[in-house]
């Protein structure tokens, strides 16, 4: 059972995915406030430390945000939202999965990958590396969902 939906009070008028445009500047965004802290880090000592925090902070906003609205940073800014097939917001559970830990659990495996020089590290880099692309060309599909979204049972659409 989802949270309920405070985007959309009447189901009865059609709910449009998101466009594939706004997925990706959202993604632009997110991204931008993560890095955001970076510079914060040429400053020695108190730097570091306020760049941390920074990240903390950035952390549970993120977090708190998906878990009570469905969105991110850039997704309300591009006024989008992840929901689920019976339109309420996924919970908590589902959201960490889709947002966290499927792009960190491929990221690891890509490493490992990458610093294993055999046949088997080799491969294990190649197939996690075209997950990526994989996952992403899905929204050239009529749903304009990625692999994640069918993943968690999730479809991202227009406020």
């Amino acid at each position: 059972m989802g949270i309920p939906n405070p985007h959309v009070t009447d189901f009865s008028q059609p709910i449009e995915a998101a466009t594939r445009t706004s997925r990706f500047l959202a993604r632009i965004v997110d991204a931008l406030v993560w890095f955001a802290p970076l510079p914060l880090l040429f400053f020695p000592c108190l730097g570091a430390l306020a760049a941390l925090l920074l990240w903390a902070g950035i952390l549970i906003g993120q977090v708190w945000m998906l878990v009570t609205r469905g969105q991110t940073i850039g997704k309300k800014a591009l006024k989008i939202y992840i929901m689920k097939s019976d339109g309420d917001i996924p919970n908590v559970g589902w959201l960490l999965i889709r947002e966290f830990a499927i792009p960190v659990a491929v990221g690891i495996l890509r490493y490992v990958g990458h610093n294993d020089p055999s046949v088997v590290g080799q491969a294990l880099q190649g197939v996690f590396s075209l997950m990526w692309i994989i996952d992403s060309l899905f929204i050239f599909g009529p749903t304009r969902r990625c692999l994640h979204d069918y993943l968690a049972g999730t479809h991202v659409v227009q406020v």
